[in-house]
């Protein structure tokens, strides 16, 4: 990729194809862990390199794997999110419990 775009860069592409193609660094192929890991705490900075995020709305509606790995995305969020909400409710009944024990 990296050879394409100094190709594309010599060759004299114009403005709009180098800011749809844009330099691929060593710190966008890296992975961010929080990402993936269930009971991770920084869900909310993790952000998705650009690639993943090239002209969504003709990609997603092009590519059904697009769509598909949005919505697995998304599900796997709202999984966590619940999660959380339920272990918020667990914590609350406890405390609860503990006072009404004593």
């Amino acid at each position: 990729y990296r050879r394409c775009w100094e190709a594309m860069i010599a060759l004299g592409a114009d403005v709009d194809t180098l800011s749809w193609f844009q330099e691929l660094l060593n710190s966008h192929l890296t992975v961010d862990t929080a990402a993936f890991t269930q009971n991770a705490h920084s869900h909310c900075s993790s952000n998705l390199p650009w690639f993943w995020s090239i002209d969504i709305p003709r990609d997603t509606t092009s590519k059904s794997w697009l769509t598909e790995f949005y919505c697995i995305h998304w599900l796997h969020a709202k999984g966590v999110k619940d999660q959380w909400e339920e272990e918020e409710e667990l914590l609350a009944s406890e405390f609860q419990w503990a006072i009404n024990f004593f």
